[in-house]
């Protein structure tokens, strides 16, 4: 066993994944196996030849492709728990890969491929928290806007078309942007107003096109923050 990648007799961890040990005669795997130091004969007997090693050491195969997928989402926000999950298999099917490739090398280079790629997937993971944060920030400061005060001042129809203006006031100590949403007969408009400082009255205004000619004006109002990374969703709703 000096040279654990060559095909040298003794004993190592079973292949077939049914016993502590198997004997390995330099040739093939053989039926003289052993748990907890306890030696006998496997009564299944046993693989021959390198050829159905390479069928055998599952646990490479599973490491690459755990290693892969891991790598791969951990940079993603929110996934990267699943992406660390992944990595920290990669790592244990790698090294136990790794283990069974040790009398005839078969499956050695996807071990310590998967090995790899385990280690770059949990250095991923800390880009994948840093992301997280950073997304959930800007949904909470669009789910809330803080403390805020919303008028309309005139709402006017014209057949289909709705002129609906007002002011917005931000009762906050810092800078707020708000994403105002107002719906008419079912059709709703945003007006986005950046940058209002604290104590400050901004107005905003929006034209709303209704699906049929409305014969009063009564705008719904939602107020959020800015749109997270600038992409528009839905009002938060309660």
């Amino acid at each position: 066993m000096s040279d654990p990648s060559a095909p040298t007799p003794g004993w190592f961890p079973d292949p077939l994944g049914r016993y502590d040990h198997r004997y390995f005669n330099g040739t093939s795997w053989t039926s003289d196996v052993s748990v907890a130091g306890e030696r006998f004969v496997d009564p299944l007997g046993s693989s021959t030849g390198p050829a159905a090693d390479q069928s055998r050491n599952g646990a490479a195969t599973a490491s690459v492709v755990m290693g892969s997928i891991g790598l791969v989402i951990a940079f993603v926000p929110f996934v990267v728990v699943a992406g660390f999950a992944l990595a920290v298999l990669a790592l244990v099917f790698g090294i136990k890969g790794l283990r069974r490739s040790r009398p005839s090398g078969v499956g050695r280079g996807a071990s310590i491929a998967g090995i790899v790629m385990g280690g770059l997937g949990l250095a991923a993971t800390v880009v994948g928290v840093a992301l997280s944060v950073m997304v959930w920030n800007e949904v909470i400061a669009f789910a809330e806007p803080g403390p805020f005060e919303i008028d309309v001042s005139s709402c006017d129809v014209d057949g289909r078309r709705v002129d609906v203006d007002g002011t917005i006031t931000n009762l906050d100590d810092e800078r707020r942007g708000y994403t105002v949403f107002v719906e008419v007969d079912g059709r709703t408009e945003f007006v986005v107003v950046d940058d209002v400082d604290g104590g400050e009255t901004v107005r905003w205004a929006t034209v709303i096109t209704t699906p049929s000619v409305v014969s009063e004006c009564r705008p719904e109002v939602i107020v959020q923050g800015p749109f997270p990374y600038g992409v528009e969703v839905d009002p938060v709703t309660s």
